[in-house]
């Protein structure tokens, strides 16, 4: 496996969190992934992704993509050698590179050329790079010909997202409150600049820093003393959220992602496409 992570420059800190390049056998030929609160855009150096339906049916996902903020799993099927570099915006981050509006790419995995020019020139570049540094390298002069200079983040959505950071479980309203503006105006903020509304959003990064917060591989504390020390309510509120955004029951969550280790806790690895629900 060759891993390797380039921080971010510091001026882009509001948008972009990591670059990193990443080549190593896939550990499953499916892989089911959890919705993560950030924006991310792969250039793909492989043999093609393949995107699952809930159908069972699959299409080839080109080489560079972006998948936008999802509210709900996605499904993949891996090339058997996964070799790509990628890029990790913040919720509003893609707007400062892209002139695609945020919500056109909320809950979508969709082709990168459709929101950055020149991709397809910057894929057959980074085929050609013969290091993981130079390939980050050729990453990263990409996106900052395409920084757009005249947009500067959103002053009220940073606060909002730092609020979140801290407590996932707070309530927009209370925060308005706080901010001495008005509900609407913090989710009409919100939505521009990050293309979802702040209650989604808040639910998608309170359950992704449950599950990446669970001690896989150790003692595992009983669900309602979990749900105790975290923002959910109680154990039936824990079991909700596990059957929207995995669906698994947290038992067969944690079932299938011991086997694999924390690093699955996002990215669970399948065997085969699971059955829909009749």
């Amino acid at each position: 496996m060759i891993f390797q992570e380039r921080a971010a420059p510091p001026e882009w800190a509001p948008f972009v969190t990591r670059l990193w390049y990443l080549e190593t056998p896939r550990v499953r030929r499916y892989e089911k992934i959890l919705p993560l609160p950030f924006v991310h855009l792969i250039v793909n150096l492989s043999e093609p992704y393949r995107l699952v339906d809930p159908r069972g049916q699959a299409s080839v996902v080109e080489d560079a993509f972006v998948s936008g903020i999802q509210t709900e799993y996605l499904l993949i099927e891996s090339p058997r050698l996964i070799r790509h570099v990628g890029v990790e915006f913040t919720p509003q981050g893609l707007r400062a590179f892209s002139t695609i509006a945020p919500s056109d790419a909320t809950g979508r995995v969709q082709p990168a050329s459709a929101a950055l020019s020149g991709i397809a020139q910057l894929t057959r570049r980074l085929r050609r790079q013969p290091t993981p540094d130079a390939a980050l390298a050729s990453l990263e002069a990409f996106l900052h010909e395409r920084r757009r200079p005249e947009l500067q983040a959103d002053t009220l959505v940073t606060e909002v997202l730092a609020a979140m950071a801290d407590h996932p479980d707070e309530r927009i309203g209370e925060f308005a409150v706080r901010a001495g503006i008005t509900h609407k105006t913090v989710i009409a903020h919100f939505r521009a600049a990050c293309g979802i509304t702040p209650k989604a959003f808040a639910e998608v990064l309170r359950f992704h820093r449950f599950v990446t917060g669970l001690p896989i591989g150790e003692h595992l504390p009983g669900w309602a003393d979990l749900a105790a020390t975290s923002w959910y309510y109680d154990q039936p509120h824990v079991v909700r959220a596990f059957r929207r955004f995995s669906g698994y029951t947290p038992a067969e969550y944690v079932r299938r992602v011991t086997e694999f280790g924390p690093d699955a806790a996002s990215f669970v690895p399948l065997d085969e496409v699971p059955q829909s629900p009749s």
